[in-house]
């Protein structure tokens, strides 16, 4: 399994899965395949897809109940408008009392800057000219029925917006859980393969994977680092190098030809114990797996504390 990482991107692990599926349906039969089967995978498959573009639709409707929002917003604050430039006539320009019970918030005959404002100021000003009636004036568009159709209209837009949010987040988890399983089911296939196939069996290639024993060669260590902690002892740290399994860290005192073989080690990382405080020494890591060595690092020095 460790020489086929499931992929963590998305449109990666589709195009894997096919090339999967594809040898399923060739093979599945030949070698024996039971619980992982060209069906079964391409069930999964389908429905990861599935979900995918659903993910996609809502998003893409998302945008258009955005720009329907903003779009009656804006209707909404020209009637707002309309309405405060006939309400000027009665009322005066300055706040007072009457702007007050119009709904006019935050002492201000402004249209208001705060979209949950305006949508309210939208209802008040409808039940102020059902009040008011003689107040309204059809020329200048500020009437009850022009406001109540306003509001409804931005109202039913937001309920619009957040109803895709909920949609999306839906969407989004119904994805996951889709790609999750298929997932699971490709690294079952591959379980499954790897005790139906030899590892030098030329079919793993028809599922569009490697041949698990052509394990690719390590990259080379990039780096070392040092530090003398005291007592003749110093910890060696050092990036990972793709494709290690295992390290070999090397050293030797300043001056000498050759280096020894401290220790070999699965992590990158080590403490070389039991060195002489007072000299110097170098020390190298070679990285390695079962197709071979990388070449190896720069040495590193250090004086030995």
């Amino acid at each position: 399994m460790a020489a086929y990482p499931t992929p963590t991107n998305d449109a990666v692990l589709l195009a894997r899965c096919h090339d999967l599926i594809q040898g399923c349906e060739a093979l599945e039969v030949e070698i024996g395949l039971k619980q992982n089967t060209a069906a079964a995978m391409r069930a999964a498959w389908d429905a990861a897809r599935a979900a995918q573009t659903e993910v996609g639709r809502v998003k893409t409707e998302r945008g258009q109940r955005r720009k329907e929002l903003r779009e009656r917003d804006r209707e909404g604050e020209v009637v707002i408008g309309r309405c405060r430039l006939r309400l000027t006539a009665l009322f005066g320009t300055g706040f007072n009392v009457q702007w007050g019970t119009a709904g006019f918030p935050d002492h201000s005959t402004m249209v208001p800057e705060v979209f949950a404002k305006r949508l309210r100021l939208l209802s008040s000003l409808a039940r102020y000219f059902e009040l008011k009636p003689e107040h309204q004036s059809t020329d200048m568009g500020a009437t009850a029925a022009i406001c109540q159709a306003t509001f409804d209209a931005l109202s039913d837009a937001r309920s619009a917006v957040n109803f895709n949010k909920s949609a999306l987040r839906t969407a989004v988890l119904a994805k996951n859980k889709a790609l999750k399983k298929l997932r699971q089911k490709m690294r079952g296939l591959i379980r499954e393969l790897g005790i139906l196939l030899p590892d030098t069996d030329a079919r793993w290639l028809r599922f569009g994977l490697k041949l698990p024993s052509r394990q690719p060669m390590p990259q080379p260590v990039e780096r070392v680092t040092l530090e003398a902690t005291g007592q003749g002892k110093v910890f060696v740290q050092w990036p990972p190098a793709p494709h290690a399994t295992r390290y070999r860290v090397q050293w030797r005192r300043m001056g000498a030809a050759e280096f020894l073989n401290a220790v070999t080690v699965p992590a990158p990382e080590t403490l070389l114990p039991h060195l002489l405080p007072g000299e110097s020494i170098e020390v190298r890591v070679i990285a390695a797996n079962k197709a071979g060595e990388a070449a190896p690092s720069p040495a590193a020095t250090v004086m030995v504390r």
